[in-house]
């Protein structure tokens, strides 16, 4: 109990420096808080991907996710979900591409040699599915925007 109340403690002194950071950003080297904010988010998400790789030294899968989500971490800021305001739910725009690509590298690399190891990898590929879906959902919905007032 007393390493959760430790590593929660990390996590929101992480955050209160993270936002302490972007607002020094803006106010010293005028580099808007947005753009800060976001590079942030995009690079705890890989923290969190290496860290699966320092679990599994021996896997392929958590090298070839941690390549594929910088990649995709990089692709994001060229696209227009990152041209409007940032808000809280900021992490999840990096973290659900980032756990896709991650659990696609997963699915390519996983060994089949018993029926329950099927059955595994058919859990992940309709996760896989899952995950793809609400993405494609919530980008669609942060891309369409508010929708503006009829005047009667």
């Amino acid at each position: 109990m007393r390493t959760y109340f430790k590593r929660l403690g990390l996590a929101l002194g992480g955050v209160i420096g993270a936002v302490a950071v972007g607002i020094a950003l803006e106010d010293h080297l005028g580099i808007p808080f947005d753009t800060s904010y976001r590079v942030i988010c995009a690079i705890a998400c890989l923290v969190f991907v290496f860290k699966l790789h320092r679990d599994y030294p021996t896997e392929v899968w958590p090298k070839i996710g941690l390549l594929g989500s910088a990649i995709v971490n990089i692709i994001i800021f060229f696209t227009p979900l990152v041209s409007r305001p940032a808000s809280r739910g900021e992490l999840m725009i990096f973290a659900l591409p980032d756990s896709i690509v991650v659990l696609a590298a997963l699915i390519a690399s996983y060994k089949v040699e018993s029926v329950h190891e099927r059955a595994m990898r058919q859990q992940m590929i309709f996760g896989f599915i899952i995950a793809l879906g609400f993405s494609a959902v919530m980008f669609t919905l942060i891309l369409i925007g508010p929708h503006p007032q009829r005047v009667r």
